[in-house]
């Protein structure tokens, strides 16, 4: 075994550990996520927990940010485990559809969320 083969080989398991741990951002910014929204929210006049829902331009206002900041910590896994899957180890496509599976889903939850308010209202 070469010594570039042995490098390759640590770097996609480095790469492969970076892109798993990087899910454990979602953790962390689910949290700031709802910080986000509901602070723009109240700082554009409608308080959390409000008897009205809250009219189109403040839900995008506030919703757009804290959907943002969610998806953040797939951005790394996503990118670990394609260098991973690069430098030949293929199990990082897993950390990577993870990701991407729980960002979108949860794209797609609050948006399917905001439809149902505008709606029912």
């Amino acid at each position: 075994m070469t010594a570039t083969r042995v490098h390759l080989e640590t770097d996609a398991t480095t790469s492969l550990r970076r892109a798993w741990w990087s899910l454990l951002g979602f953790v962390v910014t689910f949290f700031l996520a709802f910080g986000v929204g509901e602070g723009l929210a109240s700082a554009l006049g409608h308080p959390p927990g409000g008897d009205q829902p809250a009219e189109l331009w403040v839900m995008v206002v506030a919703t757009l940010p804290a959907l943002l900041v969610f998806v953040l910590p797939a951005v790394p896994a996503v990118l670990y485990g394609r260098r991973a899957m690069r430098l030949g180890e293929p199990r990082g496509r897993s950390p990577a559809v993870v990701a991407v599976v729980v960002a979108s889903g949860f794209v797609l939850l609050n948006l399917v969320s905001g439809v149902a308010v505008l709606l029912a209202g």
